[in-house]
Formats: structure tokens, C-alpha cells, sequence
């Protein structure tokens, strides 16, 4: 399935993986399910953006990989 472009893809079910591909880069620390949703729903706008500005080929899913590399964030302080 690596070849299958973004539009083809379901919303809800791309920011799920690409949240889950974040959580893999962390070793599934807890405390950042939040953060990470928020960030993948940020990444898939993204993605729709660059999809939508090129004219020939499309982000492909395995571009969910490189969108969800480890993140500099920290829980917040309470």
C-alpha cells in the first residue's frame, strides 16, 4: 500500500497512522497522545497543500514516515 497517494486515503485514517508513526518515533512515551493527533492533523493539512501546489505526482503515504519524525515537544508543566 506505500504507493496509494494522500487523496486516496481517508482522513480520519491518515492522521491516525501518521499520529501513530509519531508515537513510534518516541518508543510510545506516554503523556503525548494529544500533542501527537494535533500535530499529524497539522501534517495532513500540509500534505494536502503541497498535493494541491504540484502539478505532477502527489505526497504518498510513505511520505507519512518523514512527516512524523521526532518533534522537540515536551508534556506541559503543571
Amino acid at each position: 500500500m506505500s504507493g496509494v497517494i494522500v487523496k486516496n486515503l481517508n482522513r480520519e485514517q491518515w492522521i491516525c497512522e501518521a499520529a501513530y508513526y509519531k508515537s513510534v518515533s518516541r518508543s510510545f512515551d506516554p503523556h503525548y497522545e494529544l500533542s501527537d493527533w494535533l500535530a499529524a492533523e497539522q501534517d495532513y493539512l500540509a500534505a494536502l497543500q503541497l498535493n494541491e501546489s504540484q502539478k505532477k505526482g502527489a505526497v504518498k503515504k510513505m511520505g507519512l514516515r518523514q512527516l512524523a519524525k521526532p518533534l522537540p515537544t515536551k508534556p506541559s508543566q503543571k
